[in-house]
C-alpha cells in the first residue's frame, strides 16, 4: 500500500531520499527552506543546483510544511545538523500523530554536541518508536543513477526499523536493520571527519600508504569515542562505520573528502567551504567530537590536529605533530 512520505531538505541527499521513497510507489513530497530552489525544482522537474539530470517527475514540490506534515506517514529529514533544533520544533506541532521520522542527517551539532536522535527527542518530542536513523555508503549521485548499494536503518524500536526497511528497500537498495542507534549515528557522523583527513592526504599528494594509515588510525579514534558513549564495536565495523568510511574517503562525490583535498592543496577553510558550496558536516562534527571526547577523557589526536588545521595551523605542522607523537602499542588494552 502506498504511503505518504514528506522529505525535508532538497540538497543532493534529500533529493536522493525522495527518489528512493518514490521507488516503492509512495506518495512523495519534497520541501526546503530555499523558496528559489523550490521554484526551480517545480519548474524544471530536476535539481539543477545539487543533482542535475535526474527527473523529479511524480514528486510533489511543496513550499509549505503544514499541509504535507498533516497527513504524512513518514517524515524523512535531510537537513544539516545545525538546522535540526529549529526544524524539529516546527515539526512537533504540525506532524500527524503516529508518523515516524527517518533521519538521513549524518553529523553532530557543533555547539550542543548532540546526535540527531537526541535533538529530535529534545526539540521534537519524539519517543523511540517514532524515530529511525538511516546511514551507510550512500552517495547521492550513485543512488539516483541506479548503482546498487546497501544501508542500515536503526531505531531503539525494532518494529519501526523494520517498517523503514520495507519503505526504502528495492532491487538496487538493500536495507538492513539495527537497534544500536548510538553506534549507527556516531559511525555516520564521525566518518565525515575521517573523510576530510583522507582528503587532506590526497591534496598533499601523499599516496596510498599515508592515506591507508591515517584512515586506519582515525577509524580507531571514532570507534573509541563511540564505544565510550555505549555503541557496539560491531556496528562500527558495519555499513554506517567502515562501509560509509570507505565510500566517503575515496569518492570525489563526497563533499567532506573534497573539502579535505582543498585544505591539503593549501586553501583556507573558508575558501574551501565556498567552493564545495554545500554544508560539510565533518567540520562541525570534528569540533563536537572534541567536546564529547573531553567528557569521556578519550584521546583523539587526529581529530585534534584536524581542528587545529581548520583554525589556521599549517598543514606541514599538523603532519609533523602526528608523526612525532610518543610511540605506543597498536593494541589498546
Amino acid at each position: 500500500m502506498a504511503q505518504k512520505v514528506a522529505v525535508l531538505g532538497a540538497g543532493s541527499w534529500g533529493t536522493a531520499l525522495a527518489f528512493l521513497a518514490l521507488q516503492g510507489k509512495n506518495d512523495v513530497s519534497l520541501w526546503a527552506r530555499d523558496s528559489e530552489l523550490l521554484l526551480q525544482l517545480d519548474k524544471e522537474r530536476q535539481n539543477e543546483k545539487y543533482l542535475p539530470g535526474i527527473s523529479l517527475e511524480n514528486i510533489r514540490i511543496c513550499p509549505d510544511l503544514e499541509p504535507i506534515l498533516a497527513d504524512s506517514d513518514w517524515i524523512v529529514c535531510a537537513v544539516p545538523c545545525l538546522g535540526i533544533p529549529e526544524l524539529a520544533t516546527q515539526v512537533k506541532s504540525l506532524r500527524k500523530a503516529g508518523s515516524i521520522v527517518v533521519s538521513g542527517t549524518k553529523g553532530l551539532h557543533s555547539q550542543l554536541g548532540l546526535r540527531p536522535a537526541e535533538m529530535w527527542h529534545k526539540f521534537g518530542g519524539l519517543v523511540p518508536s517514532e524515530y529511525v536513523a538511516l546511514s551507510g555508503p550512500n552517495l547521492a549521485r550513485e543512488i539516483v543513477c541506479g548503482v546498487p548499494t546497501s544501508t542500515v536503518v536503526a531505531s531503539l524500536d525494532i518494529e519501526s526499523a523494520k517498517q523503514a526497511q520495507k519503505l526504502f528497500s528495492s532491487s538496487l537498495f538493500r536495507v538492513y536493520t539495527n537497534v544500536d542507534l548510538t553506534g549507527v549515528e556516531l559511525g555516520g557522523a564521525l566518518k565525515n571527519v575521517v573523510a576530510i583527513a583522507a582528503g587532506v592526504c590526497d591534496g598533499l599528494g601523499f599516496g596510498d600508504n599515508a592515506k591507508a594509515a591515517l584512515m586506519t588510525r582515525h577509524w580507531r579514534e571514532m570507534t573509541r569515542l563511540a564505544i565510550a558513549f555505549g555503541a557496539k564495536e560491531t556496528t562500527l565495523f558495519g555499513l554506517s562505520g567502515i562501509g560509509d568510511l570507505f565510500a566517503t574517503c575515496a569518492s570525489p562525490h563526497s563533499r567532506n573528502h573534497s573539502l579535505g583535498v582543498k585544505l591539503g592543496s593549501g586553501e583556507s577553510l573558508s575558501q574551501a567551504q565556498r567552493e564545495v558550496m554545500q554544508v560539510v558536516e565533518g567540520i562541525h562534527t570534528a569540533r563536537a567530537a572534541l567536546k564529547l571526547a573531553s567528557e569521556k577523557r578519550v584521546e583523539l589526536p587526529v581529530t585534534t590536529e584536524l581542528v587545529e588545521l581548520f583554525d589556521g595551523k599549517p598543514v606541514k605542522a599538523v603532519i609533523h605533530s602526528l608523526m612525532n607523537r610518543e610511540g605506543r602499542s597498536e593494541v589498546e588494552e
